[in-house]
């Protein structure tokens, strides 16, 4: 009896193998792995392996799982309807990876080995590093609150007392004091509407200015107009002096130092000026009542204003987001070189474990069920290539045959057409002879006279053709396909 051809196969001095174990926990986990059942069955003694290392592979998924989980929830500052959607596929992708990680990592030949595995490694730790980020802020959870409320908090005690400096009560010390004319304090003046003093008091100070202004202007024009209606009137009295004529009644220099003091009063706007002023002390003295009220009502404005201020920083704060749970970490690491060392371990332990299943793949070096694997591969792979040689040899020979089909009938059509040219040939040579059969009767006819019965001309059998019908042909056929005619 011939030995088998390979180890696989099921010869007569070889048992078959032991079926798969049936479904189950362990068979499950080994799924995970890549592993395949139907080569494993040669070695059952590496089951266990492969169960364990599926074990790992499926616990790098769950904490894949609670990496995307807690990162989603600080994301979105709390739970969200897709996130339980989400994260059972990150956890797919994270085990699909890690299975083909351990599936196509191979230590066959140390040097194939290694290029295949170094990708494949730093592969698994970039991924490690991303999903080990969401479980250090777990760890560091109770501080990282702790630390981002204290924040928070300095942040409102702060902005409070830039608020209450920069926005002192006038009339206070507070008000004289430096701080509060800081430039830093132009972002935190707080605007309080018409009912600010400041705003108050800088109105009452223009509308002072322009009363001022006004009153001096009306006080120069005034006296300006005094002195013209005094001239006017002392020239109509008849009143003797310098510029006067001193003759009484309304003469020419009356009616014209009446016209020109009139025309002063006009030009210089005495009348309208003096109403003008009279309104600006009407609101001078409105403005001065409301600054004496704002100035009483002045600190509850402003413990009003701060408070919404302080309310609008709050609602802005929110809840603790991602972003600032990592920055809240990296102040903690700075200032505390023991969380610092923590830091890393911890953060080198997820690595590590999120990279194992390609460390344990290396860690159990070449397997038999690694050589079973590659030897199968390789049947599989010479098998196929024969199988390609076969499709090629036999795409070559029905090619031949194709070809030698078409010169076969290149050949018969040749053949047809050269059989067809004889017939044509053949034909037309007939044709010739009973023409000229015909016409040498016709002339012996016409040259002798009607022949006797029974005779004619020597040599040649002759037949009398009528020159007006159609001459008789003798009718070829076609050779067909097949090599007869038709």
């Amino acid at each position: 009896m011939g030995q088998p051809e390979n180890e696989y196969d099921n010869g007569p001095l070889r048992p078959p193998p032991p079926a798969p174990a049936r479904w189950g926990l362990s068979r499950v986990l080994r799924l995970a792995t890549g592993v395949r059942e139907d080569i494993l069955a040669f070695v059952p003694g590496e089951r266990a392996q492969y169960t364990s290392m599926g074990g790992v592979v499926v616990g790098t998924a769950i904490m894949a799982m609670l990496s995307m989980a807690a990162a989603l929830y600080w994301v979105f500052g709390g739970f969200e309807l897709f996130i339980p959607l989400a994260v059972p596929v990150w956890g797919l992708f994270i085990i699909s990876l890690d299975r083909w990680l351990m599936s196509s990592t191979s230590m066959g030949q140390v040097g194939r080995a290694w290029r295949k595995l170094l990708p494949r490694l730093g592969l698994s730790i970039a991924l490690g590093v991303i999903l080990a980020e969401p479980l250090l802020l777990g760890v560091y959870n109770t501080a990282i609150n702790e630390r981002v409320a204290k924040d928070r908090q300095q942040e409102i005690t702060t902005r409070e007392s830039n608020l209450r400096i920069c926005n002192p009560v006038p009339g206070t010390p507070e008000a004289s004091q430096p701080a509060a004319h800081d430039p830093k304090c132009q972002g935190f003046k707080l605007s309080l509407g018409g009912d600010s003093p400041d705003a108050l008091q800088s109105k009452l100070d223009d509308l002072t200015t322009q009363r001022d202004a006004l009153n001096t202007t009306v006080g120069d024009d005034a006296k300006k107009y005094a002195e013209l209606e005094q001239l006017a009137r002392l020239e109509c009295n008849g009143t003797s002096g310098p510029g006067l004529t001193g003759k009484f009644g309304a003469g020419i220099n009356c009616k014209r130092l009446r016209n020109e003091a009139d025309q002063y009063r006009a030009d210089h706007k005495i009348d309208e000026n003096g109403q003008k002023l009279s309104d600006l002390n009407g609101q001078i003295t409105d403005v001065q009542t409301k600054l004496g009220d704002a100035r009483n009502n002045y600190a509850t404005l402003v413990n009003a204003k701060i408070q919404a201020d302080l309310d609008e920083v709050r609602a802005r704060q929110g809840r603790v987001g991602l972003l600032e749970r990592f920055r809240t970490l990296d102040e903690l690491v700075s200032e505390n070189g023991y969380v610092r060392i923590t830091q890393w371990a911890i953060r080198i332990f997820f690595i590590i474990v999120d990279a194992l299943p390609v460390i344990l793949k290396v860690l159990n070096g070449h397997t038999t069920y690694d050589r079973l694997l590659e030897k199968r591969l390789s049947q599989q792979e010479r098998v196929q290539n024969m199988r390609s040689d076969e499709e090629i040899d036999r795409s070559a020979q029905w090619s031949d045959v194709v070809r030698h089909e078409h010169d076969l009938q290149r050949r018969m059509e040749f053949e047809r057409i050269d059989e067809t040219d004889r017939i044509e040939r053949a034909n037309y040579d007939e044709r010739r002879n009973e023409l000229i059969d015909a016409l040498e009767n016709h002339l012996m006819r016409t040259a002798i006279g009607p022949a006797s019965p029974g005779w004619e001309p020597a040599g040649r059998e002759h037949r009398v053709v009528d020159l007006d019908a159609e001459a008789p042909t003798q009718e070829f056929t076609r050779p067909n396909a097949s090599g007869g005619y038709e």
